[in-house]
């Protein structure tokens, strides 16, 4: 090893750097202060480090078979929402035509519920709208049954569209046994998201027993139960969070399996996880790996042998993240979230169309989603290597920061009863409000940016995409929904057609699936179990982008209202200012002026009035502040300022400031939301 480091130096001709050194220099860099200061923290209190050892790792995480994939590379996966079930087939029968490997159709969270309607508070997220066989068999028209992979998320429905799908497959001649995919679904998920399944879970779990029972015999190329965590991460709780929720799901999945006559074994193999990735590409990816790890662990624990312990991964990129004010750099972060799932070795990845939140993706946006996946796997190879992260010291760090850490929730939620006690008692819930309100705060004071809403807000540029549909967004808005207003009323209108339909006989014998289908002459919708239904609170689900998009929209309609920079002092004392305000405006869809700099109060108030704007943001000095604010507020209210914003906030001189007229304060740290939010209200009681 010696002579190896001796050879190495002397070929690249550095001399060797210790620890020390690189601490010395860091040191220096920060002008004395510590080194820690460098330390980034997570929801969960984990130290990013900017610097990482093999001293720091300490023993390494176990990979085999923990972090194994059970195929070389990923499955390109499309995800389909579309209302009709002749749209989402139409377009899964061209998208696997060009590249497409895996088709998954979610259904309407209200339809997959059980419910009828979710209280007025838009919480559910549209999907495809199935009611019957005819519409399962629309939907899969045109795929190649025995070819494709089939990912039908049919909620608490999932028994009976198992049961269209048979009888399609029949029609056509496919065997069972060679179906792939799985036609599954996570009640645990729903109760979350939704916060009300139509029946009890007890009838639900009873279902989904049968459903893996009759796939182990007949069609094990299909998995049977959902474990759905993504609306963990739609409601900002930490990746700790996401971990345990999603063990503790599965967790429960398997105990009522076991508990109904499923073996052990055949329990594992049925579940098919899900799991969101977000923007932060280390502690993203050490999640993927932290939850396969711990899988692993519990499986064992559980007395599944080693092909059980293996989790089946589907990745699907952040709808958290997605932004409809500039959808192009969407891209971008499906591109950024799709490295993240392949390196973290997810079996079937999904990206969103650039455009999913501006109404139905359009072709190209799921073109350029399937033609990102392809350049990633077949041209970059990330799905060639077993473990690519393995031996990182960094990412074996959070990897094992986080396990430990959801390990730790996982035990919390556990001693609570289990997932559907403490759902039931609000616990977690409450958990992960606290960090989605931290995140949101980091939101609303910019310390957690948005690109193309919270930073770089330019006008959107590109040709228009999707529908562009207006969207009616409010600051508390939970779950925006993609769709217009025509498209909500149609969804409404099919979602309570499918619900209102007669119930169906109460027949669970899976000896024959033509006995289920035969059952199933009141339609998919209609299927209604005995007992009451299950209600919880649900998370608060929503988009961070959502409150600037309610923000821009605020701004449009007050005509892009014009904001000038009124620069008081020398070029140079100014500047920092001017590009804070020149950046910060266009947030709240202000059109930003910039007036020359001078040291002469009238000579300012002058330009200001020759500018048209009706809103004045004075940027200087704070030492300058004292003396000339005082004076410049009068000039600039007689040149039309109707609002006046200072770009700063000097701790000793706020209140005197304010009492001389300054009507809102920008700086950093502060809340943008409430400062340009309070601007635009400002403009809209002077109108």
């Amino acid at each position: 090893m010696a002579e190896d480091d001796a050879t190495r130096d002397s070929l690249c001709g550095f001399p060797p750097v210790t620890l020390a050194d690189w601490r010395e220099l860091a040191t220096r860099e920060l002008k004395g202060a510590p080194v820690q200061k460098l330390v980034h923290r997570t929801p969960e209190g984990i130290g990013l480090a900017p610097l990482v050892t093999a001293e720091d790792v300490g023993p390494a995480v176990p990979r085999a078979p923990l972090l194994a994939r059970s195929r070389r590379g990923w499955a390109i996966a499309q995800e389909y929402r579309q209302r009709r079930p002749v749209d989402a087939g139409a377009a899964a029968v061209e998208d696997l035509s060009h590249g497409t490997e895996a088709a998954w159709f979610v259904l309407d969270e209200l339809v997959a519920a059980g419910v009828a309607a979710d209280g007025g508070e838009g919480r559910a997220r549209a999907g495809v709208v199935v009611g019957d066989a005819a519409d399962v068999a629309a939907l899969l028209a045109g795929i190649d049954l025995a070819g494709a992979e089939v990912v039908i998320d049919a909620g608490v429905r999932a028994l009976a569209a198992a049961a269209a799908l048979a009888a399609e497959a029949q029609r056509r001649g496919v065997a069972p046994g060679q179906l792939r995919g799985a036609v599954a679904g996570d009640p645990l998920a729903l109760l979350l998201a939704v916060g009300e399944i139509g029946w009890s879970i007890e009838h639900v779990y009873q279902d989904m027993a049968e459903l893996t029972g009759w796939a182990r015999a007949t069609a094990p190329g299909l998995r049977t139960a959902l474990v759905d965590a993504t609306a963990w991460h739609e409601a900002g709780a930490s990746a700790a969070d996401e971990i345990a929720g999603a063990l503790a799901a599965a967790l429960e999945h398997f105990k009522q399996l076991v508990a109904a006559g499923v073996t052990v074994e055949a329990a594992a193999e049925a579940l098919l996880f899900v799991l969101a990735v977000g923007r932060d590409l280390p502690l993203e990816l050490a999640k993927l790996r932290a939850a396969r790890s711990l899988w692993a662990r519990v499986a064992a624990a559980c007395g599944v042998g080693p092909e059980g312990q293996v989790m089946r991964l589907h990745a699907r990129a952040s709808r958290r993240e997605q932004s409809n004010l500039d959808p192009w750099v969407n891209l971008i972060r499906a591109t950024s979230e799709g490295v993240t799932a392949a390196l973290g070795g997810a079996d079937s990845v999904a990206l969103p169309a650039l455009d999913e939140e501006l109404g139905e993706p359009s072709a190209l946006g799921r073109r350029l989603a399937r033609n990102t996946q392809l350049l990633l796997r077949d041209e970059s190879h990330l799905g060639a290597v077993q473990d690519p992260a393995g031996g990182s010291y960094t990412i074996e760090r959070i990897t094992d920061a986080l396990a430990r850490a959801a390990w730790e929730r996982l035990q919390a939620i556990e001693r609570e009863g289990g997932l559907l006690a403490s759902l039931r008692a609000g616990a977690v819930q409450g958990r992960v409000a606290a960090v989605a309100q931290a995140q949101a705060q980091a939101a609303a004071t910019l310390r957690l940016p948005i690109v193309g809403a919270s930073r770089y807000a330019a006008r959107p540029m590109g040709p228009r995409l999707g529908a562009q549909v207006e969207k009616d967004v409010t600051p508390g808005d939970a779950a925006v929904s993609s769709e217009g207003a025509g498209d909500s009323a149609a969804r409404e209108t099919d979602v309570q057609k499918v619900l209102s339909q007669g119930p169906w006989p109460n027949v669970h014998a899976l000896k024959s699936m033509s006995e289920v289908q035969g059952a199933l002459s009141g339609g998919l919708g209609g299927f209604r179990r005995p007992g009451p239904g299950e209600r919880v609170t649900p998370l608060d689900r929503g988009r961070l982008a959502a409150p600037f998009e309610a923000l821009r929209a605020r701004g449009a309609a007050l005509g892009s209202p014009k904001v000038a920079l009124v620069a008081f002092g020398t070029a140079s004392e100014v500047r920092p200012r001017v590009e804070y305000a020149r950046a910060y405006f266009p947030v709240g869809g202000f059109e930003v002026i910039e007036v020359e700099a001078t040291e002469e109060l009238q000579v300012a108030a002058a330009r200001f009035a020759n500018s048209g704007a009706k809103v004045a943001v004075i940027c200087g000095a704070d030492a300058r502040y004292a003396t000339a604010v005082p004076e410049l507020v009068p000039g600039l209210r007689a040149a039309g300022a109707r609002v006046i914003v200072l770009a700063g906030r000097p701790k000793d001189l706020w209140e005197a400031l304010a009492a001389a007229g300054v009507d809102v304060f920008i700086a950093a740290g502060a809340d943008a939301l409430a400062a340009l939010g309070a601007v635009q209200e400002r403009l809209e009681v002077l109108a």
